[in-house]
C-alpha cells in the first residue's frame, strides 16, 4: 500500500477529531480532500477504512464497551517498547480490534526471549491478516513499520 494513503487516513482522522461538537459529513470531507490535491482512488481506500469512525454511523466502537487495558505486568515485560507503541498504533488506528489484540497477547508465551517487531509481524501475519485483503495487510504493515505518524 502506498503510504500516502495511510498519510490521508491520518488526515481525515484529525479533521474528524478537529471538531468534535460538529464532525464534518463524508461527502464534505470528500470534498475538501478533493481540493486538497488528493486522487479520488486514495480517497475511496482511505474512506473504507475510517468509515467506521464517521460521524451520523454506527460505529463497532458505539455498538460494544470499550476494551482498552493496560498491559499485565508478563505482557510489558515480554513486550520490546518499539512492539508495545506498534501494537498501541494498530488498535488505535481501527486496524485490529481488542479481540485480535488479546490474541496477540495470549501467544506471547511461545517466545523465549522479548517479543519485538520481527516476532510481532510474524503473530500479526498468523493470527490477523490470514483474513484480511491485501489492502488491508499493506496498511498494518506499514504502521507495523513506523511509517505513519503517531497521533498519540
Amino acid at each position: 500500500m502506498k503510504p500516502s494513503l495511510t498519510k490521508l487516513v491520518d488526515v481525515i482522522l484529525r479533521k474528524i477529531q478537529e471538531t468534535p461538537e460538529a464532525p464534518p459529513s463524508e461527502s464534505g470531507l470528500r470534498t475538501w480532500l478533493a481540493h486538497q490535491g488528493y486522487k479520488q482512488r486514495d480517497i475511496d481506500a482511505a474512506f473504507k477504512l475510517v468509515r467506521p469512525r464517521l460521524p451520523g454511523r454506527p460505529s463497532v466502537e458505539r455498538q460494544r464497551p470499550a476494551t482498552l487495558r493496560n498491559l499485565s505486568v508478563y505482557e510489558d515485560y515480554k513486550l520490546t517498547p518499539e512492539a508495545r507503541d506498534a501494537l498501541a498504533r494498530l488498535e488505535l488506528y481501527g486496524l485490529i480490534d481488542g479481540y485480535e489484540r488479546e490474541m496477540i497477547l495470549d501467544r506471547l508465551g511461545q517466545f523465549e526471549a522479548e517479543v519485538g517487531l520481527e516476532e510481532l509481524d510474524y503473530l500479526l501475519s498468523w493470527l490477523v491478516c490470514s483474513g484480511r485483503d491485501v489492502e488491508s495487510q499493506h496498511t498494518i504493515y506499514s504502521v507495523l513499520e513506523g511509517r505513519k505518524p503517531n497521533l498519540h
